[in-house]
């Protein structure tokens, strides 16, 4: 891909603009898909609204708090994390495993809430019989393999 040139004041000829154009017809036009999608899944309006609505009081301070070092640093490494989040749910199994999870979060925050404050205390024999629950059973199994994976992994960081 050519770049514009500019002359040499540093100004750009509407030629040199217009050759640009036409020799990235395709990129522009992938852009516009892209635009389209934005705008019809109501995301161009949501910016519109932050232009209008949130930027012109906060201006100085996302000036500040995005241009800084740390601010930086921090950015590229939630955009690390992000894309090995993206990774991670790129497989069909773990994705579903995810999917399984947040869309019975609620059940699940529900059930252990009520667990750590209705049930009766755990005595070891109660706990000998849910041992035999295999449900429980599983849950403590998936618990201890998914332990052992992250100890491995985790020696394995410096």
């Amino acid at each position: 891909m050519a770049g514009i040139e500019k002359d040499n004041d540093g100004n750009t000829s509407i030629e040199n603009i217009d050759n640009a154009i036409k020799e990235n017809a395709d990129v522009i036009m992938a852009l516009m898909g892209t635009l389209e999608k934005l705008k019809g899944a109501g995301i161009v309006d949501a910016l519109n609204y932050i232009n209008d609505n949130v930027i012109p009081d906060n201006l100085d301070f996302f000036a500040r708090a995005f241009t800084s070092k740390d601010s930086m640093e921090t950015l590229a490494r939630s955009g690390n994390t992000l894309f090995s989040l993206l990774f991670m749910l790129s497989d069909r199994k773990m994705g579903d495993m995810i999917k399984a999870i947040a869309f019975n979060s609620q059940g699940i925050a529900e059930s252990m809430k009520e667990g750590a404050t209705k049930s009766p205390p755990l005595s070891a024999f109660k706990l000998m019989g849910l041992l035999k629950d295999p449900e429980v059973s599983d849950g403590i199994n998936a618990l201890v393999n998914g332990l052992k994976t992250l100890g491995n992994i985790l020696k394995k960081l410096d």
